[in-house]
């Protein structure tokens, strides 16, 4: 039985080699029924007709207006991948100006198990902003960083298995019957 995944992205690139329709595809073969969500410049980023091909479903970018749509199926897990500097940082802070960022802070405070992987160039990583919102979210029970500022990104493989650990060592409170939406 498939798993759900909320894979939330952001206006951060990945490499030519592994893009965010191959990292969906990675997951639907591991088993996980993958929900999409981007922020606004994240859609602009990455390749969206190609990731609602692979899913069946729409990318979703904004908030949906009260009784229009569906709400989206309770989550086994989240995923922020590839989550920029901005994402991060708002994340931290909880600041829910997008319904990526939005959902990923509510899944956050119902103890869904979360992995984040940012990916920002080197000057902003050394600004103290990133540094702090990283501990902040380290803090979290329910959240794993990825992280290793000597690269650019984590290997969409090592993001497979950090997922894989941290839902199987963090057990979440029952998903809620109609999630954020």
């Amino acid at each position: 039985m498939a798993k759900t995944l909320y894979l939330v992205v952001s206006g951060a690139p990945t490499t030519d080699a592994e893009t965010v329709p191959d990292l969906v595809r990675l997951l639907i073969a591991n088993d996980w029924d993958v929900t999409v969500v981007s922020t606004p410049t994240g859609a602009r980023f990455h390749d969206i007709q190609a990731i609602e091909a692979l899913t069946g479903e729409p990318v979703r970018v904004d908030f949906r207006l009260p009784g229009t749509g569906a709400s989206l199926p309770p989550p086994d897990a989240m995923l922020a991948c590839p989550w920029s500097f901005n994402s991060t940082n708002r994340t931290a802070l909880g600041l829910a100006d997008t319904f990526a960022v939005a959902l990923l802070c509510e899944m956050i405070g119902r103890d869904v198990p979360t992995v984040i992987v940012p990916k920002t160039g080197q000057p902003l990583a050394r600004h103290p902003a990133f540094g702090r919102s990283l501990h902040e979210l380290e803090e979290i029970p329910c959240v794993n960083i990825l992280y290793d500022p000597a690269r650019r990104l984590a290997q969409w493989h090592e993001v497979l298995d950090e997922l894989a650990k941290t839902t199987h060592n963090r057990h979440s409170a029952k998903s809620p019957e109609r999630p954020y939406s």
